[in-house]
């Protein structure tokens, strides 16, 4: 049995078959491109943290904003995979929870996509943004993804494997079998984690269906999250944008949000 968020997620995280998932990739979301496109200038040729790295997808658009780059994951097998991608780029293993070898204000953009902040404990995610706000530099910002609280997908059951039809014979046999391995897996995995689940009006962690139940994620609502980045030192009112890329302005329903958190100026 695991005791822990961090044991769950951290199994899952390192199978050879989520580095691999994981490391084809190099396309931005519609929201991660607008919130890197409202910061551009600011950061264009400083020092930026790619956050929670995991196979590589970011790196190219982070790379092409700054020379001046670190990827980070506390995933050796991630990072390895960083390295055998860009071989040119620097990559370190480091927790996000404790980004000791980096000085305070020394980072002018951070990054943490694909809802990585959202693999941790309530306590460890406050850690993450307290160091986060303590690697930035006065104005500097903070651009990462999280779960929404008031989403469809936080309030649904169990939810079954996807399965298409196919006018080839094989093709169909080949889905029935994956979904037959998948059903009972998703069942097991759901009876095992969901002693773990914490769900209260403000946030919550759940298992839901990502990684076919093999993961804890954590939910919030808009406002607040807003008000979290706040309690902890950063700008009010923080910029968000939905999975379209466009920029929100009441209380978005997409499992997904963006946001762009900044720290005050001198």
């Amino acid at each position: 049995m695991f005791n822990s968020i961090d044991q769950v997620n951290r199994r899952e995280m390192n199978k050879p078959a989520s580095v691999a998932h994981y490391s084809w990739r190099d396309e931005l979301s519609a929201a991660e491109q607008a919130a890197l496109d409202s910061v551009a200038k600011l950061a264009a040729g400083r020092r930026v943290l790619d956050i929670g790295v995991g196979g590589g997808r970011t790196v190219r658009a982070l790379r092409q904003l700054s020379s001046n780059y670190l990827g980070i994951d506390n995933s050796e097998a991630m990072v390895s995979a960083c390295q055998r991608r860009f071989p040119q780029a620097c990559f370190e293993v480091m927790d996000a929870r404790a980004m000791t070898p980096l000085p305070d204000a020394s980072v002018h953009l951070a990054m943490f996509s694909c809802n990585g902040i959202g693999m941790v404990s309530h306590e460890d995610r406050l850690l993450i943004l307290l160091e986060v706000f303590r690697v930035l530099a006065p104005g500097g910002v903070f651009l990462f993804s999280t779960h929404n609280q008031n989403s469809p997908d936080y309030r649904a059951g169990f939810q079954w494997p996807e399965f298409e039809m196919s006018r080839n014979p094989a093709r169909v046999l080949m889905r029935l079998a994956r979904f037959g391995r998948q059903v009972p897996l998703r069942w097991m995995r759901r009876r095992q984690l969901r002693a773990l689940e914490i769900r209260t009006p403000d946030y919550s962690v759940i298992n839901d269906a990502c990684h076919d139940y093999g993961v804890m994620l954590y939910y919030i609502g808009l406002r607040q999250q807003r008000a979290q980045l706040q309690a902890l030192g950063f700008e009010a009112n923080a910029v968000a944008f939905d999975l379209q890329g466009r920029q929100i302005t009441g209380d978005p329903a997409d499992n997904s949000i963006m946001l762009v958190a900044r720290k005050p100026g001198i």
